[in-house]
């Protein structure tokens, strides 16, 4: 056959030139055209290229390429594999210092779900420092759930009675008088033990998250220095466990000594906000009702006040969960100054906000199944019942412990990333531009 109205001559050594895609050019006198002869029997008749005999090529439906003109790249899996390896093999490989890599992957931002991940994390490395915290949630909760069911939730049932007696008596006769001492003592009664279970609630579960956010504080600022001193100086022997956690726990103790009531004023601040923030909300629902008959469009703007406001509510509970971390990681911030830095840092990241209330509320909504579980298994099985609400308040203390690991880990985030950006506006920190360099922004 012809190619291009010329017969192709014998292939000879000085003729053939290799490139990397893999192609033969096979060069004439006056012109150089390209063929598609495989590289493996290139290879393979490297040695005996004199000997071949003459070699012709199909005329190729596409137009003639000439030696201006670059090959096309072939994909690293169209090459046969010994040129593959040899390619490989040629090509210089920088390996990158330990010490290096471990500072890139230092500074590499966090991502979006990091902190639920070390919320999950570190309570489960520090097991030994939460597993007592998780037992007096747990005991809180158990403690909580047997009042209500034994106290409050008789009484409200005796009150109903009461009220439904009343409503079926003659108010002239002497059982109704009966009947409305009887209802006030029970709604006496009941606001005692209700308000008992409240404050109970109210106290003992801030003080165990209180020591729950001193002991994830200190979990927390372990894991990062060791970390890091362990990316500066890899000779140096590495502390064992056990050392390691009664370091964290001495931490946490000397952490609480000094610090104790900049947590207690910054939640009872967080609680006096979120008091305020719903008795707006309930004042702008007793709004709504005297609207009905008024103007629609003002009711429209009522319930539209209503609903921003309880999302502020929401938000403003994450803000003085923050708020609590911040005045036991900072021993100076409490109180208002605390609420005003933890609005600080979460500027700008309300998205991941409104992630950590999400899964939150999703794993309260997940462990609830359990308890109408006990309460099925209770009739049947005294045993069944007691084990699945040991089961439940043990799940309960678990995703409390993972609500409080979980936003002192975003608390952590949130301040690394503001210092960062105060570093680089200042000049101290250089930032990393997608072209690989270096400057100072």
């Amino acid at each position: 056959m012809f190619f291009s109205g010329r017969p192709v001559a014998c292939i000879t050594e000085e003729k053939i030139t290799m490139c990397v895609a893999g192609f033969i050019h096979v060069g004439g006198p006056r012109s150089i055209q390209r063929t598609s002869l495989p590289c493996r029997r290139l290879l393979h008749t490297q040695s005996k290229v004199k000997r071949l005999r003459p070699l012709q090529i199909r005329r190729r439906r596409s137009p003639i390429v000439h030696s201006t003109t670059r090959a096309p790249r072939s994909r690293p899996a169209d090459l046969p594999f010994p040129l593959l390896l040899l390619l490989l093999l040629r090509q210089p490989t920088a390996m990158e210092p330990p010490s290096a890599a471990a500072s890139r992957q230092q500074h590499q931002p966090p991502g979006f779900f990091t902190f639920l991940k070390h919320g999950a994390v570190l309570p489960a490395r520090n097991g030994a420092l939460f597993a007592p915290l998780l037992a007096l949630t747990a005991a809180l909760a158990a403690a909580l759930l047997l009042g209500n069911s034994l106290a409050v939730q008789p009484l409200a049932a005796a009150m109903l009675l009461d009220a439904n007696a009343i409503s079926r008596a003659d108010p002239a006769s002497a059982a109704y008088r009966h009947l409305v001492r009887a209802l006030q003592s029970d709604l006496r009664r009941f606001l005692l033990a209700a308000g008992g279970c409240l404050l109970g609630a109210v106290v003992a579960g801030s003080a165990i998250k209180i020591a729950t956010v001193f002991a994830a504080v200190a979990a927390s600022s372990s894991s990062s220095s060791s970390s890091s001193s362990s990316s500066s100086s890899s000779s140096s022997s590495a502390p064992s466990s056990a050392d390691r956690r009664a370091a964290v726990a001495a931490a946490a103790l000397g952490a609480a000594k000094g610090n104790i009531w900049g947590p207690v004023l910054t939640v009872a601040f967080g609680y006096a906000l979120e008091l305020a923030c719903a008795a707006a909300i309930v004042a702008l629902a007793t709004l709504a009702v005297a609207l009905l008959d008024y103007s629609l469009l003002l009711l429209f703007l009522d319930v539209l006040l209503v609903l921003l406001a309880s999302l502020f509510l929401v938000y403003l509970t994450v803000v003085c969960a923050v708020a609590v971390v911040v005045s036991a990681a900072e021993p100076g911030r409490r109180g208002s100054a605390a609420v005003s830095r933890a609005w600080r840092l979460m500027r700008g990241r309300g998205a991941q906000a409104a992630l950590y209330v999400l899964a939150t509320w999703a794993l309260a909504a997940a462990v609830s199944p359990v308890y109408t579980l006990a309460l099925r298994w209770w009739p049947r099985s005294a045993v069944g019942g007691v084990a699945a609400g040991v089961a439940y308040v043990l799940l309960l203390g678990a995703v409390e412990v993972f609500s409080t690991a979980a936003v002192t880990a975003y608390y952590f985030e949130c301040r690394e990333s503001v210092e960062e950006e105060e570093e680089v506006r200042a000049g101290l920190r250089y930032i990393k531009l997608p072209n690989g360099d270096e400057a100072n922004i």
